[in-house]
């Protein structure tokens, strides 16, 4: 469910079933993912992305050094802010390790996620929307 705020979207989800480390999908067709709010009993293992255009085909998310992108996270974090050259694209799932080293989560964890939202300009402020190349 989305909640708005003014140009922030927060959506509850996606989450990841118990015994699993790859969430369901979560759309973000409408704008920038600006914030990951973490479940407070994550079990320690860092957090990796799986991306698509489609919300069909999904590609894990590598920088355009060829890492995979990772967050660092502790048990009981509280967000994770991604940076503003962060890219956008339609739909993510969330992992539990890496793509090499998945960590399955014991009960089901829930994510927020806070959306910069594309279609509704900030008042006051001319309406963009910045273009980004994925490598």
């Amino acid at each position: 469910m989305a909640t708005p705020s003014g140009n922030l979207i927060v959506i509850n989800g996606p989450a990841i079933a118990a015994g699993e480390s790859l969430s369901d999908p979560v759309d973000v067709t409408m704008g920038r993912v600006v914030r990951i709010t973490m479940p407070a009993d994550w079990l320690n293992a860092p957090l990796t992305f799986q991306v698509s255009t489609d919300g069909v085909f999904f590609n894990d998310l590598f920088d355009s050094a060829g890492h995979e992108v990772t967050f660092i996270v502790q048990p009981g974090v509280g967000v994770v802010v991604l940076s503003e050259n962060s890219v956008s694209f339609g739909y993510v799932k969330f992992r539990s390790g890496t793509r090499d080293t998945p960590v399955p989560q014991p009960t089901e964890r829930e994510f927020a996620v806070a959306v910069l939202d594309y279609r509704a300009p900030t008042v006051g402020e001319p309406f963009s929307i910045p273009i980004r190349l994925v490598p």
